[in-house]
């Protein structure tokens, strides 16, 4: 087994609705259960509206088969994120730009996702860290994580090395600041 990566913007990995099929599998298999939204929402508003970015994970030595998929955008790209569409969207990019951070190069991921039969195999840790390394090169410097699908995603958040807690999001759950650097 090898696993090969690829990222880019979604309109260029999700090119047809077979491979967004194949995302709803991964995101399927992860979970547990499949949410009736995914297809829609990542043909429609992720790739289509706002053409976000992503990293694939396949299986070279099976078929080529998606094993895993991570969506992310710089903020700016979120609609949730404007300023002054809500109270909590205000107070993150308040404490972001109080850390002389320029707004402009911070992004947000979407959504990880590790089908059921790959997991243990550092999937998810080495398409974080393609990510970074991705967004770095792009000049973006730091992450915001809120709204989070899993309590998994809200510990691994909040337990990066360089995790700034900074308000909380329209959940209540605790928004994060992170150091790109720190998870290439």
């Amino acid at each position: 087994m090898s696993i090969v990566y690829e990222t880019g913007k979604m309109s260029a990995l999700m090119n047809t609705d077979a491979i967004i099929n194949e995302a709803v599998a991964v995101a399927t298999s992860a979970i547990g259960s499949e949410n009736p939204n995914w297809f829609s929402t990542w043909k429609d508003i992720y790739r289509d509206r706002f053409d976000f970015y992503c990293v694939m994970a396949r299986d070279d030595a099976s078929s080529n088969r998606l094993v895993g998929t991570y969506g992310f955008g710089d903020i700016s790209q979120y609609e949730v994120l404007t300023r002054d569409k809500h109270t909590w969207v205000n107070t993150m990019r308040d404490a972001i730009v109080a850390k002389g951070i320029d707004e402009a190069k911070v992004d947000a991921a979407t959504s990880v996702y590790v089908h059921a039969d790959y997991t243990g195999q550092n999937i998810a840790t080495t398409m974080i860290a393609r990510r970074a390394t991705y967004q770095l090169a792009r000049g973006m410097t730091h992450s915001v994580s809120f709204c989070y699908e899993s309590s998994d995603i809200k510990t691994w958040a909040s337990t990066r090395p360089s995790a700034v807690a900074m308000g909380k999001d329209g959940d209540g759950e605790d928004i994060y600041l992170i150091d790109l650097s720190q998870l290439t």
